[in-house]
């Protein structure tokens, strides 16, 4: 078996964006805003850095980065004010989501919503005096409303879509004021709706197969611009307000490049803010907003990003990056490396004895961080999900038609969880969503809580995959399945949570004679594994690497050299990226192949 990957046209345009990328320089303190400081185009958006999610803004020339919240609990969705004065953002502060509002002139946060049940996705009326968030108070996702007067204490929150079973959530508002514009699938599928904030009338603005979410309006009202997800593919389109698709109006791709989402125009109208989501982090990109220059400028570098971004004309609240000392990010576990013995590797597997697993061996560079990872999950669900898993290390010899024959099982760095778990009343544990990146399917996993109170999670709005045996026979045959309706309740992103702790997924295997579309065991959904040189390393160790620090040469010349793995039919270029030794008469190939994909 062969895997192969086809990436020359996102080593083009990921060459475009990094050569003009220029790095992001963390913030650490949180000050007020000097009096003399004006309004000044600011984007906000929410970042993992330093151990926590917290909320950034910068300029549109990704110069003057501030951090703009500080704390433990997971900040997102960020919302300028109209007047640039206050920042509205989501967070699970008290230990459940709710919506918070910060003064940007005085530091002052309050906390606006109080349910028990997830609050998100705040947006601002125009005016200034209200906002609409997504909330799952009643049951389900509905759009809510609450008046918002700083300092006047907790105010009264109207449900503005209760008259549907269905999801509505990401709430946007038009301009003027008189109508509110949210993703929802109560047609069936995920489609936009415009409702009359006066008298109730609902339109619906689009009617595909494919999801349409994240709405935003152009300052001027004349564009919607929002995120088309197909089939694990998102990009930014956008429509007329006045001849939506509904009625037979177009819908304009604005972005192409695989992956982008959480639109924001800029206040001329001229442009949009986005994420582009790659397969290794996320950048912030500029686009020209009528689709007319279809390659991004780039702000800073990859980091982990999320959410909704806001730009507005708004105070530069915090210092300058330029006054603040970069900080190491705080650790969430610590790698305790044993003590070598004698004649051993440097290295060695360690028995992982509360695992329920055939080999539970970890190699120790990676153990400590796999426990902390668990022990994260295990508080968050409320269920050990990793404490049994399907398969942890392997024999050096370990060799099968479904398997590569360089695996990372056999470094000690590599775990598959189960296929699937199922809660008390046979509720799946498991939910998948579909990612596409360059012509790759990748898979990210959510668990649901076991708590179902609010307290955990959130609430699921990507429709996850239906990989049961009916579906990939009967329902779509050769296609792996197909996607289902989204499930009730609240959920925690496993992948989320793993990246955190430094361990990666992979992608599905999709090649002539082995692909998920027909086989199951080639989704690879549950693999996940750790390549870091050791617990703060941000250096990625190649397969031959890691292997030396478990296994001694004989036993890699023995088993693990160029002309044995092409003797068992090993594709030559995975052979080269796994670091195998070369032979001399290889190595001018394998220069010319780099020297192809630079260019």
């Amino acid at each position: 078996m062969i895997r192969t990957r086809s990436k020359l046209l996102f080593i083009f345009i990921a060459g475009l964006i990094l050569l003009a990328a220029a790095p992001l320089r963390p913030q650490t303190g949180l000050p007020p805003a000097p009096a003399s400081e004006s309004l000044a185009e600011r984007i906000a958006f929410a970042a993992y850095r330093h151990g926590q999610w917290d909320i950034y803004s910068l300029r549109p020339d990704g110069s003057d980065l501030r951090q703009i919240t500080n704390d433990r609990a997971e900040d997102t969705d960020p919302a300028f004010s109209p007047d640039g004065t206050h920042l509205a953002f989501a967070s699970r502060r008290q230990n459940n989501w709710d919506i918070y509002l910060l003064n940007l002139e005085t530091g002052q946060e309050s906390r606006l919503t109080h349910s028990p049940h997830y609050d998100g996705a705040p947006a601002w009326s125009p005016d200034g005096h209200a906002l609409a968030y997504e909330s799952y108070q009643s049951g389900n996702l509905d759009i809510w409303q609450i008046a918002v007067q700083p300092g006047s204490g907790r105010r009264p929150a109207v449900n503005l879509t209760q008259n549907a079973e269905a999801g509505d959530f990401a709430p946007a508002f038009h301009p003027d004021g008189q109508s509110l514009t949210f993703s929802s699938w109560r047609g069936g599928s995920q489609d936009l709706y415009r409702l009359n904030l006066a008298d109730g009338g609902l339109q619906q603005l689009t009617n595909s197969l494919s999801a349409e979410l994240q709405p935003v309006w152009s300052p001027d009202g004349r564009q919607l611009a929002y995120v088309q997800n197909a089939l694990g593919t998102r990009e930014v389109f956008s429509l007329d307000p006045a001849l939506p698709p509904t009625a037979d109006g177009p819908a304009a791709q604005i972005t192409w490049l695989g992956r982008t989402s959480s639109p924001a125009f800029s206040p001329d109208g001229q442009t949009l803010a986005a994420l582009f989501e790659r397969w290794d982090g996320t950048l912030l990109v500029l686009q020209d907003a009528a689709g007319r220059q279809r390659v991004p400028v780039p702000l800073g570098e990859v980091m982990q990003g999320q959410g909704r971004l806001s730009w507005r004309r708004a105070l530069p609240f915090g210092q300058p990056a330029a006054h603040l000392a970069d900080t190491e990010p705080s650790p969430l576990y610590q790698e305790r490396l044993k003590p070598n013995e004698p004649g051993m590797e440097p290295y060695n597997l360690i028995r992982q004895d509360d695992l329920d697993v055939g080999k539970p061996w970890l190699a120790d560079p990676v153990d400590d961080s796999f426990q902390a990872w668990r022990l994260r999950l295990r508080q968050e669900v409320g269920y050990d999900f990793l404490g049994r898993l399907s398969d942890a290390a392997r024999d050096v010899t370990t060799y099968s038609d479904t398997s590569q024959y360089a695996s990372w099982h056999k470094s000690g760095r590599a775990i598959d969880t189960l296929f699937d778990e199922y809660l008390e009343g046979w509720v799946p544990a498991v939910e998948i969503v579909r990612e596409d990146y360059s012509g790759e399917t990748f898979w990210r996993m959510y668990l649901r809580c076991e708590d179902q109170s609010g307290r955990c999670g959130r609430p699921l709005t990507f429709n996850p995959w239906n990989y049961s045996f009916q579906a990939r026979t009967a329902l779509a045959p050769e296609e792996g399945g197909t996607e289902k309706a989204i499930p009730a309740g609240y959920y925690v992103d496993l992948t989320a949570v793993a990246r955190e702790y430094g361990w990666e997924r992979i992608s599905s295997y999709d090649d002539v004679d082995y692909s998920w579309t027909w086989h199951f065991l080639a989704f690879e959904y549950w693999h996940y594994q750790k390549r870091a040189e050791n617990g703060a390393s941000k250096r990625s160790l190649s397969w031959y690497e890691a292997m030396s620090q478990v296994y001694p040469p004989e036993v890699l010349t023995a088993n693990f050299t160029w002309d044995k793995m092409r003797s068992l039919n090993e594709d030559p270029h995975l052979i080269a990226l796994k670091g195998v030794p070369m032979p001399p008469e290889v190595r001018p190939w394998w220069s010319l192949v780099k020297q192809g994909a630079e260019e």
